[in-house]
């Protein structure tokens, strides 16, 4: 049950993710022209899978590292 609460906690925290970070460095550096969505778009797929795989990496080893060191009360 873990890795399913995983799996769909990455593919929405990457597609989010992915979505702000893309555009707005797009904005930032073509402003909000006819260009912006190709652009984007550009980004967003090879965004979304990386952050994908970064977030299946290493959200468990925070998990593990601050369970280590965090006290629940």
């Amino acid at each position: 049950m873990k890795t399913k609460r995983l799996i769909i906690f990455a593919s929405i925290m990457s597609f989010c993710t992915s979505t702000f970070v893309s555009g707005f460095i797009v904005f930032l550096k073509i402003g909000f022209d006819h260009d912006f969505m190709f652009k984007w778009w550009e980004r967003f797929i090879i965004a979304w899978p990386v952050v994908f795989l970064c977030i299946i990496v290493f959200v468990p080893l925070i998990n593990k590292l601050l369970d280590r060191f965090m006290k629940y009360d």
